[in-house]
Formats: structure tokens, C-alpha cells, sequence
């Protein structure tokens, strides 16, 4: 038998009367995490289908199948990478529900990434210096943005982690750097015109 769909899955959980205790934050219009409601704007397509085959979640088993689970939909939910990894691997499925019942609520993929640039932001005091020190020029916004991506494309990634937030604190430090060393320059190129139109 191959394993359903998750799809299908979220189909099987919707119509289960034990739906609020496996799938607590399940929606068929928008996919998300089972246990801890987390999910990406990134995921919706044009049909709910679509959207909960492009979900990145994880097919867990209730009981594992190295316990005699089976691969059928009543024995799988759909989990984020951290509640697959954390969730209990036992062979009575009320440890499930208890352990889900635990959960706390995640806000979205988008809000997490935000939540972890906006931290890396408090590590590198450099960048808030910096952006405080050019924010009320004319087009320092768009400026700004273009050199985040400039470095970004720099910047490697973790397998399965994306941005640590190391690299996120060092994007930002090399962006402080760009800010002052332009806003030097500029201030360099201002003295010599102030200087030439003395001279004049």
C-alpha cells in the first residue's frame, strides 16, 4: 500500500471525530502544521489540493511504523520538521494527543523569518546605526533594500536551516559597513565641492 497523499490526510483528519485532539490547527483551505498551526504564505496555490501537496510538512506516524504502524492516513499527521522531530514515537496514540495538546502555537513561516532578521537587527548595532543615519534621505529605503540583496546573494545557507542567524547578523554588519563607508565617501565628495566653490 503506498502512503496516502497529504492531501488525502488532511481530507481523513477533517471528517475525523478525533480531529481536535490530532489536528487541532487543521483547515482544509490552508495547509499548516497539525500540532503547532505553523505554515507559509508561500504554500497557496490556485486549489486546496495543490496548496497542501506544496506544503512543506512532514508525514508522522501516530504509532511508528517500526511498532507495527500502518501507512494509512488514521496513522499519519502532517507536522512542520521540529514537531516530526520532537513528536513521541510510542505505541499508544493517546501519548500523541497528549503531547500535541502541549504544543505551542507557531506564527508563520514569513512572521518567523521577520521575528529572526529583527533579532540579528539587536546583534549588530552597527546596522541600526547606520540605517538611523541615512533613513531620512530620499530613496534610502529602496537603497537600502538593494544592498541587503547584494548580500544576501553573497551569503550561503545551512541545508535545511536557510539563513542562520549568524549569517543574518554578518549581512547586516556588512551592510553597516557599506552605509558608513558611502555615507563617508559622500561626505568626502561634498568637502572637496564646498572646497572648490571657495577656491572659485
Amino acid at each position: 500500500m503506498s502512503v496516502p497523499s497529504k492531501w488525502k490526510i488532511a481530507q481523513h483528519w477533517d471528517e475525523s471525530p478525533t480531529r481536535e485532539d490530532f489536528a487541532p490547527y487543521l483547515s482544509l483551505d490552508e495547509p499548516c502544521c497539525f500540532a503547532c498551526g505553523w505554515f507559509s504564505e508561500r504554500w497557496k496555490q490556485a486549489s486546496a489540493q495543490a496548496s497542501w501537496q506544496r506544503a512543506r510538512l512532514e508525514r508522522a506516524h501516530i504509532i511508528p511504523s517500526s511498532l507495527g504502524g500502518p501507512d494509512d492516513a488514521s496513522n499519519l499527521l502532517l507536522l512542520c520538521k521540529p514537531c516530526h522531530q520532537e513528536s513521541p514515537d510510542w505505541v499508544d496514540p493517546a501519548q500523541m494527543v497528549r503531547w500535541i495538546a502541549t504544543r505551542e502555537e507557531r506564527p508563520s513561516r514569513e512572521l518567523e523569518t521577520f521575528l529572526a532578521w529583527f533579532a540579528a537587527a539587536e546583534r549588530a548595532p552597527d546596522f541600526k546605526d547606520a540605517l538611523a543615519s541615512v533613513v531620512a534621505e530620499e530613496g534610502a529605503a529602496e537603497r537600502v533594500s538593494e544592498l541587503l540583496r547584494d548580500l544576501l546573494g553573497q551569503a550561503g545557507t545551512h541545508f535545511g536551516v536557510g539563513f542562520s542567524q549568524g549569517t543574518r547578523v554578518a549581512v547586516l554588519q556588512a551592510a553597516a559597513d557599506e552605509i558608513n563607508r558611502r555615507a563617508q565617501q559622500t561626505g568626502l565628495e561634498a568637502d572637496e565641492s564646498r572646497s572648490v566653490d571657495i577656491q572659485d
